[in-house]
Formats: C-alpha cells, structure tokens, sequence
C-alpha cells in the first residue's frame, strides 16, 4: 500500500497496525482512533488528508512520517502545496433552524453520515442545520461543501463540536 493523503485511515491500519501510535501522537484528537466503535465507522469513511484537518496538523509532514516508518520514500513535490482547511473557532450568528445530536448515534456504533444527508435534502434557502458532535466531522463537512451548502465547524471548550450547515 502506497500511502498518500488520500489513503483512508482503516485501510491504513488494517495494512500497517503498527502506525496507530505515530497517528495519535499527532494530536489529541487522534485517540479516538482506541475507540473501536469510531474505528468501525468513522476510520473507514476518513482519509490522511481529512484527519489533518480535524487535528490541525500538516498533511505533507504526517504522510511524510508515516511513510518513512514503513520504508516509504517521502511525497513528490506535488503534495507540497497541500493545505489544512481551518475549522473555525467562532459561531457564526445563523438562524439554526434543525438541529441533529450525533453523539448518540456514534456512541450505539453507527455512522450519522446518511441522517445528515437525508435531512440537509431537506433543508431550504435560509435554513440551517446544527450538528453536535465529539470531533469535528471532516467527511462529512466535506461532501457537504462539495454539494454546495456553506459549512462551519466550530470546537467549543467542553468536548463539543458544533458544525453548521446552511442552504
């Protein structure tokens, strides 16, 4: 397996178990990876390139070391100008209009990726859904955005992420 920043972090471990500590290492936010719950679900569905963003951490120097703990020679300099998107620290001032708890369903060991999508469908001009959260959601930030809809992920101080999704 060649690792990149597209390389989902499941197929990662499954290949090489021996990376999940230099993973954690990374940031704090990484040891949800010992959850196997979130290791079930999330890890599957979360590439290299995702998780930085959600760790605040550069891509090019974590594939980098992954890459050198199994004999992998560094990424070209195509990936050099690969870029972590911010998340947020500010709430923005929307109108929330729906509401979706995640916790739940990702503690029972699901996945709330199709609830989000099927109630974003659902959304209209002006409205705006509030995702909690116990990480930031990456993946699911992502096809959202890719969809069209504005998407701001906000950390709060008590272990909560609160991620706003407006049409």
């Amino acid at each position: 397996m060649n690792i990149t920043p597209d390389t989902k972090i499941a197929d990662l471990l499954k290949e090489f178990p021996q990376l999940e500590a230099t993973i954690i290492r990374y940031s704090p936010a990484f040891s949800a990876l010992k959850n196997p719950v979130l290791r079930r679900t999330v890890a599957k569905v979360t590439s290299l390139q995702q998780a930085a963003k959600v760790g605040n951490v550069s891509i090019v120097e974590m594939v980098d070391t992954l890459r050198a703990e199994v004999g992998q020679s560094p990424l070209h300099d195509e990936y050099a100008q690969i870029e972590n998107s911010d998340i947020n620290a500010e709430i923005p001032s929307y109108r929330v209009t729906h509401h979706y708890d995640a916790r739940p369903v990702i503690d029972a060991g699901d996945h709330p990726k199709d609830a989000i999508f099927e109630l974003a469908k659902t959304m209209k001009s002006g409205d705006c859904l509030e995702i909690l959260t116990p990480f930031p959601p990456v993946p699911i930030a992502d096809f959202l955005t890719n969809k069209g809809y504005k998407v701001t992920i906000s950390t709060t101080q008590n272990g909560v992420v609160k991620t706003y999704v407006k049409i």
